[in-house]
């Protein structure tokens, strides 16, 4: 702990008492309020794209952005043996339900999409050559998931990770044709618009992330990058899919919670399914499996396919919905509570 003093001393005053809550975030009082302190991952290549966030967030009034408190020599973290920490207030988080976490989350990076998002021409040939690229490997898995139904058919007794991929393969070959469908309409309206939006993105964008007091609060942007919004919105998707207890109905619905700030366009709605419908993960659950490398229990190892399943299954019931069908009245979403 006298490493976790000298670092709250930096921010001019003695600590009343440190709790250490997790091996990274500690909560900090100096007998009147409480602090967040945070031993960050960040690192010498990663610290100057963090600090812009709080310099954006000061600038644009992002406020769905926790700030961060300075130092005595007004710095927004303080370096202590190789490691960055830095102090947020502590936050106390209201109980909301899931449905209202997810509603005020897509809001609050919505509105942090849209007020840092900046467009600029793009090199339409560097990037068609790359999803060609990866239309072409993506091709190539019909015949691999097949090679794998027809090994696992050849066992008398299946196991049930087995059992779950020979399931699994119709609705990956709908999986498949449907990403081959989104590439080429993506290419195609690259082609007619050769301009790229670039906003400030998470990067690791999930509820665990998020803060939802009198205002909601997106957290921990140490993986900040500024990307297209799409990326930002398909892993924050992709992690409900895979672990929350959510239809795509119903996160079709809630998504009007992001799009009625910040909608997207048609070529980035179409990377955004592309992102949705990517099976390179599910692949490598499986690859995993035959080869016999994954650490995990068999029941870890199924729970695990199946939310990279669900993931799919999103993508697939999003890509049969009209983009337009997507948006809703904004009168009609969650208020921010």
């Amino acid at each position: 702990m006298k490493q976790i003093e000298n670092v709250v001393s930096s921010y001019g005053f003695a600590p009343y008492y440190i709790e250490k809550i997790t091996s990274r975030l500690f909560r900090v009082n100096d007998g009147r309020y409480d602090y967040a302190l945070k031993r960050s991952r960040l690192s010498d290549n990663t610290i100057a794209l963090w600090e812009n966030v709080y310099h954006q967030a000061h600038t644009l009034q992002l406020n769905n952005i926790l700030p961060v408190y300075i130092t005595e020599t007004s710095q927004l973290y303080t370096r202590v043996d190789e490691a960055y920490y830095y102090m947020t207030p502590w936050t106390r988080n209201y109980s909301l339900n899931q449905q209202q976490q997810i509603h005020n989350t897509l809001r609050a990076i919505s509105e942090i999409h849209e007020k840092t998002k900046q467009t600029q021409p793009v090199d339409t040939v560097a990037v068609k050559h790359k999803f060609s690229d990866y239309r072409s490997r993506c091709r190539e898995l019909q015949d691999t998931l097949l090679d794998y139904v027809k090994l696992f058919e050849q066992n008398r007794f299946m196991s049930p990770l087995e059992l779950q991929v020979c399931t699994h393969y119709h609705v990956l070959v709908n999986v498949l044709a449907e990403l081959d469908t989104q590439i080429g309409y993506f290419m195609a309206e690259l082609e007619e618009n050769n301009t790229w939006n670039y906003s400030l993105c998470h990067g690791d964008l999930d509820l665990s992330h998020t803060l939802h007091h009198h205002h909601t609060y997106i957290i921990n942007w140490e993986k900040v990058s500024y990307d297209n919004a799409a990326t930002d919105l398909a892993i924050f998707l992709q992690d409900l899919a895979k672990h929350y207890d959510q239809s795509p109905e119903n996160l079709a619905e809630m998504y009007s919670s992001y799009s009625y700030r910040n909608r997207l366009d048609d070529k980035e709605w179409h990377l955004l399914l592309i992102y949705l419908l990517d099976p390179f993960h599910y692949i490598k659950l499986v690859e995993q499996y035959i080869a016999k490398e994954s650490r995990h229990t068999m029941i870890v190892q199924q729970k695990m396919l199946q939310h990279s399943f669900r993931q799919l299954q999103l993508g697939l019931d999003w890509s049969g919905r009209a983009k337009s069908d997507m948006i809703a009245d904004p009168e009609t979403t969650s208020d921010d509570s």
